[in-house]
C-alpha cells in the first residue's frame, strides 16, 4: 500500500469516528431532555392533582328527602289549638306537608328546619305546632321549650331575611292560660319517617294580611305556601 492510499483511508477512518461522535451525544441530549420533560410532567401533574379536590363514593351526600306542598289554611281563629301566641294579633297558617323517605331504611326528620318565608316582610318564621288529624279532630304533637345553648333553626338563616321566633304558651280546654306558664319559643319533636312518605300540617306564625310564602328545608326552597 502506498503512502497515498494510507493517508485515504486514514481520513476515512477520522470521518467515520467524528460522526459516530456526534450521533451519540444526539442520542445523549435527547435521552437527557426526555427525562426532563417527563420529570416536569410529573412534577406539574402533582400540582395540579393538589390543587383538585377529588370526590369519592363516600364523600357526595345523597338527597334523603322528598317534600310536597299541599294544602294551606289560614286559621284566624286558634280554639282548636293547644298553645297562643304571646303575640295576640297574629294567626296561624296551618300546611300540610308530605315528607317521602328516599332511602330503604329508617330516617330522622327535625321539623325544626322547615322555615316559611315572607317575601313582602323579609322575614324567616319558624314553625311553633305539628299535627295529624285523626276522626276529624286534630292532634298536636308535644313540643318543648327551646335549648338555647342549641338552636338548630339559625344554622340556616337566609341572607336578606329576618328569623322570626314567636313565643307561645300552653292553654287549657277553656282556651285560658294555663297559672305559672311562661310564653317562650318551643321545638318541634322529631319524627322518624318508617314508611316510604308522611304527612303532617305544620303551624307558622302569621298577620292577618297574609297570602303566600315560600316553604323552605334548611336552606333550599320546597315549595309555596298561599291562601284566597
Amino acid at each position: 500500500m502506498n503512502i497515498k492510499c494510507f493517508f485515504i483511508l486514514f481520513l476515512i477512518f477520522i470521518s467515520t469516528s467524528i460522526v459516530n461522535v456526534t450521533n451519540a451525544q444526539t442520542d445523549s441530549t435527547a435521552v437527557s431532555n426526555t427525562k426532563d420533560i417527563i420529570k416536569d410532567t410529573i412534577k406539574t401533574s402533582g400540582k395540579i392533582l393538589a390543587g383538585v379536590k377529588v370526590e369519592t363514593k363516600d364523600s357526595i351526600q345523597k338527597e334523603t328527602f322528598k317534600f310536597a306542598i299541599e294544602a294551606s289554611i289560614l286559621n284566624k281563629s286558634q280554639w282548636a289549638q293547644p298553645y297562643r301566641y304571646e303575640n295576640k294579633e297574629l294567626k296561624t297558617l296551618s300546611v300540610r306537608i308530605i315528607i317521602s323517605n328516599l332511602n330503604d331504611k329508617k330516617e330522622t326528620f327535625d321539623y325544626n328546619l322547615l322555615s316559611l318565608l315572607v317575601d313582602d316582610k323579609k322575614l324567616r318564621v319558624r314553625p311553633t305546632g305539628l299535627f295529624y288529624y285523626k276522626s276529624e279532630k286534630k292532634i298536636y304533637l308535644k313540643s318543648k321549650s327551646l335549648n338555647k345553648n342549641y338552636n338548630v333553626f339559625e344554622d340556616y338563616s337566609i341572607n336578606g331575611y329576618q328569623n322570626f321566633e314567636e313565643k307561645t304558651y300552653k292553654v287549657n280546654f277553656l282556651g285560658l292560660k294555663k297559672k305559672k306558664n311562661l310564653p317562650s319559643v318551643k321545638t318541634l319533636k322529631k319524627i322518624t319517617i318508617k314508611n316510604v312518605k308522611i304527612g303532617y300540617y305544620i303551624d307558622f306564625p302569621v298577620d292577618e294580611t297574609f297570602t303566600h310564602g315560600k316553604i323552605y328545608y334548611k336552606d333550599k326552597p320546597i315549595g309555596f305556601a298561599a291562601v284566597k
